[in-house]
């Protein structure tokens, strides 16, 4: 059986190349593998969550196909433009398109910086 110490240094050597979901499977097949007590034993080790370690395992008993994702659908914040219909017209009006401004030219059509060549 594998010591905490053996496997909190599999598990550092590891962490560096894994994404969220990847980590919580390594977890949870290292649990796995070690039988009853090994979700608290890994927990233990790693310093993770016992609720991480055990949805690791969970979704490698489950057999969960990869699907691409790292987190589940409906992760993270949603769209400023979601949430508010009226926001993306508002900075369209606020942007004058005929401007034309670049990034040697400010807003008020001076230059931001003498020109390199000699005026003719």
């Amino acid at each position: 059986m594998l010591t905490d110490a053996e496997i909190a240094a599999r598990y550092v050597k590891i962490r560096p190349c894994l994404n969220e979901r990847q980590r919580r499977l390594w977890l949870g097949v290292e649990a796995q593998a070690l039988g009853r007590a090994g979700v608290g034993l890994v927990a233990r080790a790693t310093g993770c969550d016992v609720k991480t370690v055990r949805r690791g395992r969970d979704e490698i008993e489950a057999g969960l196909e990869p699907d691409g994702r790292v987190r589940g659908p409906g992760g993270g914040r949603p769209s400023v433009s979601a949430l508010d219909a009226g926001v993306l017209p508002a900075l369209e009006a606020l942007v004058d398109p005929g401007a034309g401004a670049t990034p040697c030219h400010r807003c008020d059509g001076r230059r931001s910086r003498p020109p390199i060549w000699p005026a003719s």
